[in-house]
């Protein structure tokens, strides 16, 4: 099956004249289709290194210059708590 000549094609395996005749209307869609798909996985190649280049470097931060809040003390919620429900 897999050895078999095509009538399309020459022994040297190229396309004959019928087959790039029937071809060829073909080939400016088939061109552009793909260099959209070629761009597109491009994008995408490109928004996968930008993300992962962004959580590596926010894994590298310590965040020792943000100030954190103080924990709310457990008495002061116990008061807020009762106050909200009265």
């Amino acid at each position: 099956m897999f050895n078999q000549l095509s009538k399309y094609q020459t022994p040297k395996l190229y396309f004959t004249p019928a087959m790039q005749r029937a071809r060829r209307p073909f080939a400016v869609k088939n061109a552009i289709t793909g260099l959209l798909l070629f761009g597109f996985c491009g994008a995408i190649l490109i928004i996968i290194i930008k993300v992962s280049y962004s959580i590596m470097a926010v894994k590298q931060d310590d965040f020792d210059d943000v100030p954190m809040p103080s924990p709310p003390s457990t008495a002061n919620s116990e008061e807020k708590l009762t106050n909200d429900r009265k």
